[in-house]
């Protein structure tokens, strides 16, 4: 029933899952580079999709208590619609402007977190509005959106829960709404990602297992893991920057 590679996938994803929960990293930076050693990239940003809907809709659930719905209301609406855009491929932006974008808006959140940046106050709805839209067009199109909108919810002092159970909810409505997109567009097909409900179960322990390893984190530890991980993202980012130009 199933192959050597399907049970491979199955554990790399159950494992990167895990880890994710107690050191937030990109999901889209592993799980659809993964999945495109065994189809073709375009298949595989699709079934990516379909999987960041179950492991966000169990993410959600999970850290449900900690989520915080003042920042959803904000996020949510802009986020879908971009989501909806980027899905479609309505809009064509050059990659690295892209990451020239995600660049400027992670160095200033990272400057917020460490409270010398010139605006302590909470950020004007332009920006909010800005951070979710684009965020969303990102996960839209397969590409790695949940880093800009952690960064803009770890600025805003959440810890490590809060940010997994807000940002799960708003990424799971995004990527319903591509996947959706992309199975009406004839861009991926129901038989492509049906091996996916056999995840669900795994999905749901490796959840669960790092909420319980979360929790046994102290605060101080956890906000260093925090900042440590904004500040490996605006090197990266910088470095990717200067390889490119």
């Amino acid at each position: 029933m199933f192959s050597t590679e399907h049970l491979l996938v199955y554990g790399v994803l159950g494992v990167t899952t895990f880890v994710n929960i107690v050191v937030p990293i990109s999901g889209s930076a592993v799980v659809t580079p993964l999945l495109a050693l065994f189809t073709d990239p375009h298949q595989a940003i699709g079934i990516a999709s379909a999987f960041f809907v179950i492991n966000g809709v169990v993410r959600a659930f999970i850290f449900r208590a900690s989520i915080q719905w003042s920042e959803v209301r904000v996020l949510l609406l802009p986020s879908v619609i971009a989501a909806a855009i980027g899905a479609l491929a309505l809009v064509a932006v050059p990659e690295a402007w892209l990451l020239v974008i995600i660049f400027f808006f992670s160095l200033y959140f990272l400057l917020k977190k460490l409270r010398i940046s010139p605006k302590r106050g909470k950020p004007s709805p332009i920006l909010n509005h800005s951070v979710g839209a684009f965020s969303g067009f990102l996960q839209g199109t397969g590409l790695a959106g949940s880093d800009l909108r952690n960064q803009y919810l770890y600025a805003q002092n959440l810890n490590i829960a809060e940010v997994h159970g807000t940002t799960s909810l708003v990424g799971a409505a995004n990527f319903f709404v591509a996947t959706a997109i992309r199975l009406y567009t004839g861009q991926l097909t129901l038989p492509t990602i049906e091996p996916l409900v056999y995840l669900l179960p795994i999905v749901i322990l490796a959840i669960w297992l790092g909420k319980r390893a979360l929790y046994h984190i102290p605060p101080k530890v956890s906000d260093r893991i925090v900042l440590g991980i904004m500040v490996i993202v605006v090197l990266s980012l910088g470095y990717e920057i200067l390889t490119r130009f």
